[in-house]
């Protein structure tokens, strides 16, 4: 961090406890500064705890892109000013020490918000906001006693957040989409690749400016257990979610869902998620798109699957 932020003075604020720790860095001279967030992952859900930040997770204004090389994350950015939020996830192995809550850390997720100054659209600015949380990512593995393989360093490159006007012919979609069948008034794509990300989304989208029909995601361990630990802490019905049932249609919007086990992330099954955007009544909802929907959805989830390294999934 301090290679990134320079060698004058920084004012230093951090903050620890019940699994989470946080650190806020400013640097005095120019102005730049970061905040880290490590948390034990063991903690995601426990007595109701669903505050954990991370890159992505939501369809936003921009995708986030995968950090690549080995590390299993996300670089996520909304605005030109040199802003961007960074989360790497870290898998830890048999021998990691006891953690606070004395067993051992199954897993650590390290998210780094960076105010560097500098547009992103610039490519020679972004490998520093990766530099500061993958550096940041290996001291928490030895400070919590995590055994992980990190990725490779130094990551001198990394692509640009995916803006809402840079979508494709779905048919020539070779990423997050690929292998998506098309269908009357869904022939684009709005995609990132793939890469080892702990979180997934394809937008598909109509002919003209490409409107968004449906959205796709793929969420992997710590952002499968917060999606879980979401419809387990907020859900009201009997009606299954994602919380309890491998693959299953979510009444209150007609998404549907479905999962798959992933080795790589221990016991943490994935859960893969597609959305008809603006559906209104869902009792309105011709059979045609749902179907479609469903025929996505399972397109959609053996690519990412097989990308992850995850079993074969279960859908509706």
């Amino acid at each position: 961090m301090r290679a990134v932020l320079g060698s004058g003075h920084l004012e230093v604020n951090s903050r620890s406890g019940d699994g989470i720790d946080t650190c806020q860095v400013d640097a005095e001279a120019d102005g730049g500064g970061a905040k880290v967030t490590i948390v034990d992952t063991g903690r995601i859900g426990a007595n109701g705890w669903l505050s954990v930040p991370l890159a992505g997770g939501s369809t936003g204004d921009t995708l986030p892109v995968p950090v690549g090389r080995g590390w299993s994350g996300l670089l996520a950015a909304d605005s030109d000013d040199g802003r961007a939020t960074t989360t790497l996830t870290l898998r830890c192995a048999k021998g990691s020490r006891p953690g606070p809550a004395g067993k051992p850390v199954e897993g650590l997720t390290v998210t780094v918000e960076t105010d560097l100054g500098g547009t992103l659209d610039d490519p020679a600015n972004r490998p520093a906001h990766l530099r500061i949380a993958t550096g940041t990512a290996k001291k928490a593995a030895d400070a919590y006693g995590c055994v992980t393989r990190p990725g490779r360093t130094p990551l001198r490159t990394v692509g640009l957040p995916v803006s809402q006007e840079e979508f494709e012919p779905l048919s020539t979609a070779t990423g997050t989409c690929a292998g998506i069948p098309r269908a009357a008034g869904v022939t684009t794509a709005r995609e990132t690749a793939r890469a080892g990300a702990p979180w997934e989304s394809c937008i598909l989208g109509d002919d003209g400016l490409g409107h968004h029909r449906y959205s796709l995601q793929a969420y992997f361990g710590p952002y499968a257990q917060r999606l879980k630990a979401g419809y387990a802490e907020e859900h009201y019905t009997s009606d299954p979610t994602p919380a309890d049932a491998p693959k299953g249609r979510l009444r209150q919007d007609g998404s549907y869902w479905g999962s798959a086990p992933c080795p790589a992330d221990g016991a943490e099954r994935a859960v893969f998620v597609v959305r008809r955007d603006g559906s209104g009544d869902e009792t309105r909802v011709p059979e045609a798109e749902r179907a479609y929907a469903r025929k996505a959805l399972r397109a959609f989830a053996a690519h990412s699957a097989r990308g992850r390294g995850c079993g074969a999934p279960v859908t509706p």
